[in-house]
């Protein structure tokens, strides 16, 4: 299994529009992050893409990635599906529908923000297709005889799905996990990447302190910090980390047996 980290920058992505900051001006290319998405590919060639955020059509054509077996939401913040539309390019070169997996809300909620993909308003352009597949709040579902196991954690108002595929796990935007979602995965996880925006308290997302105890809490071998904002150069960041945990950039390739 490989994954590749195609975005790895917070809502607003780095640099963030206008700012003078040191990280905004940094011309390390780890410290230019898109927005938070990842590519799974499986052992069987499948490749599996978790959320559509605002640069999807950049990250694509940089990892020149040009067809995709499934779609995963982990919620429907601006950042993880505005870049919903650029998934009609898929379509140009392969006539069926994208299998897309998310929450029973999240569903409702994809259809009533992009009508136009799903209901006949007369549009006469080209629009993406999508297969939508409800998956439960908490258990495993299949995909391609594939087992995934999701539940659903806290981010504000919202409750956002994170996945586990075999011994990989992502989980993005949340403020924490309950001690029985920790005990369901614990000891079985080798990599993870998970969101940890900075070091200041923040009221809905973990941070990077937070997000380094859950690591510890469940054990994991090699664990990725991602959605990082620009309060986070990642040559100074990287480097005071535990030599089992390393900020996420760009690009950035995971392989696992």
């Amino acid at each position: 299994m490989r994954i590749t980290v195609l975005g790895s920058g917070t809502s607003t992505g780095v640099p963030v529009i206008g700012c003078p900051c040191e990280v905004c001006t940094s011309t390390d290319p780890k410290d230019r992050r898109t927005r938070a998405s990842i590519l799974i590919e499986t052992n069987s060639s499948k490749k599996y893409l978790i959320d559509t955020g605002p640069d999807l059509r950049t990250q694509m054509i940089r990892e020149n990635i040009g067809a995709i077996d499934a779609l995963f939401y982990t919620h429907l913040h601006a950042d993880h599906c505005h870049g919903f539309d650029d998934l009609r390019a898929f379509y140009f070169w392969d006539k069926n529908p994208i299998q897309t997996y998310l929450a029973k809300d999240f569903s409702v909620e994809l259809q009533e923000r992009f009508r136009y993909a799903f209901f006949d308003s007369g549009y006469p352009g080209a629009i993406p297709h999508l297969n939508l597949n409800v998956i439960p709040d908490e258990g495993i579902f299949e995909v391609d005889g594939y087992e995934v196991e999701t539940f659903r954690v806290p981010h504000g108002n919202v409750m956002t799905s994170v996945f586990r595929f075999g011994e990989f796990a992502y989980a993005t935007d949340f403020k924490g996990f309950s001690d029985t979602q920790v005990e369901r995965w614990k000891g079985k996880i080798k990599a993870m990447v998970a969101s940890g925006v900075h070091y200041d308290p923040h009221p809905t997302h973990s941070t990077i302190p937070e997000t380094l105890k859950l690591f510890d809490r469940l054990q994991v071998e090699q664990g990725v910090v991602s959605h990082l904002s620009h309060k986070i150069k990642y040559l100074d960041v990287n480097r005071s980390l535990p030599p089992q945990v390393s900020l996420a950039y760009d690009g950035m390739r995971i392989d696992l047996p």
